[in-house]
């Protein structure tokens, strides 16, 4: 029975295409143990869909994790050491590199800092989730030591699944123009600070569906004042990572 695997060594071009590259060094270190595990002997043009299958979910996961080549490499070494081949969750634990919590908190909050005038700039975006779990405000008000158990729990959590790249910082609030009444402009700044309280505590946790009712008044009416659907979005970002 065909294996449907091309020798690692051939090509169809000057580079090999990327799966085929990888299964073929799995398959290289496996075998048959390797094809047995994600073979269906469904065949459709000569190739298994179970193994086809397979090499289309790893590619996407590759991807969705951001993982590099010298990454994917590394996690071929560590395979070198196991019996079986691995699963995608065990492959990509030993793709990643490990990470020093200490060292992951020293950034955190570096760049949190920085985050707030759009300086950021993050070693594994990891780091940045476990940052974003505890929360921005949290992470530039608090010590070290207040922080460590948080920021190590959130990033387990974070390593567990799926690693976004960092997105772009919510634009911050416009300053007034000349042509603003002082009287609207102090109503703003009300509002921001009003808001602010609101904002903190979502960053530790609190309800955002005031926030959620803020954006969809605004894709209703389209009136929703910039700073209010600033602050909306702002606070469900402290949350879910996510703009809104």
């Amino acid at each position: 029975m065909t294996t449907n695997l091309p020798s690692s060594t051939q090509t169809s071009g000057a580079f090999p295409d990327p799966m085929e590259w990888l299964f073929g060094q799995l398959h290289g270190m496996f075998g048959n143990k390797l094809l047995d595990q994600f073979r269906s002997g469904h065949i459709v043009k000569g190739l298994d869909t179970g193994i086809e299958n397979m090499k289309a979910v790893w590619a996407d996961k590759i991807r969705g994790n951001g993982l590099k080549f010298a990454d994917v490499r590394r996690g071929l070494a560590g395979a070198e050491r196991l019996k079986w081949p691995p699963s995608w969750g065990e492959f990509l634990d030993l793709c990643r590199p490990p990470i020093n919590v200490d060292a992951a908190l020293y950034e955190a909050i570096e760049q949190m800092r920085k985050r707030q005038h759009g300086k950021d700039e993050w070693s594994n975006p990891a780091i940045f989730w476990a940052a974003a779990k505890v929360g921005e405000y949290d992470m530039i008000s608090q010590t070290f030591l207040q922080l460590k158990p948080r920021f190590d729990a959130a990033l387990k959590r974070v390593q567990e699944g799926e690693i976004k790249p960092v997105p772009e910082r919510v634009p911050a609030l416009a300053a007034p123009t000349a042509s603003e009444s002082t009287r609207e402009y102090g109503r703003q700044r009300l509002d921001e600070l009003n808001a602010s309280e609101l904002v903190r505590n979502v960053s530790k946790g609190g309800n955002i569906a005031w926030a959620r009712q803020i954006i969809e008044e605004e894709k209703a009416t389209g009136k929703v004042p910039l700073n209010k659907l600033n602050i909306a979005r702002q606070a469900i970002f402290n949350v879910t990572g996510v703009q809104a």
